[in-house]
């Protein structure tokens, strides 16, 4: 009789082994796919996956010509031939092959609530300037804790990406996470639609469109334009504010690349995504900009990621 409930315990251990076993297995072996998203506890950010592949990044020469008609529409009838040309648009191209592993991205830029955690936390310094394009206020008030958190330094937005446990992205895994295999020219698609994004429009102070008004003078908060969406369901790719990514400026070559990180070394890092302040030619995914490493300013701001790991 003892014998047989030794052996009953002994297979109940094991069994209840086995399955211990098994379910570790089967939750190493599942693999995030397209539409997952991760809540983030450190600071509360919503991520979304992005899984690795190859796409086209950067413009052909057709694409930087149609960047300076744009440009040149967008200045209104006679256009401005001094600032509207090919070599304004030129860093964009050659388009080249990228492959790129998974990671996860922020879906939305880093809100001001969000910085304030990890100044308060002694991890960040404070905005170089409290206030934004129109509001004296802005860092510190309540009101305005959704909105994107601006006036930081690249090396200021790296350092909160480190403080949450991971980077600012690169600029090859911006451009992906924006315009996908498709080489879309805005995050949602080929066509500009207003109603997508915060942009310069009829409310606007820079070069404006008067034709339409989506209620911004200034930033918005954080994910306010949900059809604007790009392919992995990351939300202000184009507009609200520019964000910061991790590559010194540099130009492109036509070889293929596998995760590239960008030029070693250099004197200014690279933005993306156009802001508020733009005009449809800057919203454009496939847009460069190129900003000294002490620059800051009421438009720029930044998103992290993270590895697939999470």
């Amino acid at each position: 009789m003892c014998d047989q409930t030794e052996r009953t315990t002994f297979f109940h251990r094991n069994f209840l082994l086995l399955l211990i076993i098994l379910s570790i297995f089967i939750s190493a072996c599942q693999t995030n796919q397209l539409g997952d998203t991760h809540l983030r506890e450190k600071d509360g950010m919503v991520m979304v996956f992005v899984p690795g592949g190859e796409f086209q990044m950067g413009s052909t020469k057709e694409m930087v010509f149609a960047a300076k008609d744009l440009c040149n529409e967008s200045y209104g009838l006679d256009g401005n031939p001094a600032v509207c040309t090919y070599q304004s648009f030129a860093d964009e191209y050659p388009d080249h092959s990228v492959t790129l592993s998974d990671f996860w991205l922020d879906q939305t830029e880093v809100s001001n609530g969000q910085y304030r955690m990890c100044v308060e936390a002694g991890d960040c310094q404070p905005p170089l300037e409290l206030g934004s394009f129109s509001r004296e206020n802005y860092f510190d008030a309540a009101e305005f804790n959704q909105h994107p958190v601006i006036n930081l330094t690249q090396a200021m937005a790296a350092d909160y990406c480190s403080w949450i446990g991971g980077q600012l992205p690169t600029e090859a895994e911006w451009a992906y996470a924006a315009r996908g295999t498709e080489g879309l020219i805005f995050p949602w698609g080929n066509d500009f639609d207003p109603a997508r994004l915060n942009y310069c429009d009829a409310s606007c102070a820079g070069i404006s469109d008067p034709d339409y008004d989506d209620g911004y003078p200034d930033t918005a908060p954080v994910g306010s334009f949900p059809d604007g969406a790009s392919w992995v369901g990351a939300l202000d790719m184009a507009g609200n504010v520019r964000e910061w990514v991790s590559d010194y400026y540099g130009y492109f070559s036509l070889e293929a690349e596998v995760d590239p990180q960008g030029p070693e070394e250099g004197d200014a890092k690279v933005s993306r995504g156009g802001s508020w302040y733009d005009s449809i030619f800057n919203l454009r995914s496939n847009n460069r900009g190129s900003n000294a490493l002490d620059y800051y300013r009421h438009k720029l701001g930044f998103r992290c990621v993270m590895d697939s790991s999470g």
